[in-house]
C-alpha cells in the first residue's frame, strides 16, 4: 500500500528546520462556527483531533503558538489544557505578535510555519 501522504524530498528537508507553528483559532482549531448562549456568551466547538495534533507537534519538538483576534475564558482553558504557552489574544495584526513570540523563543522566521 502506498503512503497516505507523499511530499517532495526538498520540501521535507526544508521543513526539518521548523521549530514553531503559528495558528489562528476560528476556522483552524474550531469548526468556524460561533454559538451564542441566551446570555450572549460566545461558545466555541473545539475538535479533539486538533488537540491531538498539537500534542504530536509538541512531542516532535515544535512549539505551537496561537494568535487570535478573539479572547474568551473557554479559549484560554482549552489552550492551557493543551499546554500551549505562547498565545496572543485580541490581536488583529498577527505579524508583530508572531515576531514577539519568535524573539521570546530565540527563533527566526525561517524556523516558523
Amino acid at each position: 500500500m502506498p503512503p497516505a501522504l507523499n511530499f517532495p524530498p526538498e520540501l521535507l528537508l526544508q521543513a526539518q528546520g521548523i521549530r514553531v507553528v503559528f495558528l489562528d483559532v476560528d476556522g483552524v482549531l474550531t469548526d468556524g462556527g460561533l454559538y451564542f448562549s441566551e446570555h450572549g456568551e460566545t461558545i466555541k466547538r473545539f475538535h479533539t483531533l486538533d488537540g491531538h495534533g498539537l500534542k504530536l507537534l509538541q512531542r516532535a519538538g515544535i512549539t505551537p503558538a496561537v494568535i487570535t483576534g478573539r479572547d474568551s475564558q473557554a479559549l484560554r482553558l482549552r489552550l492551557a489544557a493543551l499546554g500551549i504557552e505562547h498565545a496572543h489574544f485580541g490581536t488583529e495584526d498577527k505579524r508583530p505578535a508572531a515576531a514577539l513570540t519568535l524573539q521570546a523563543l530565540g527563533l527566526d522566521w525561517a524556523q516558523a510555519a
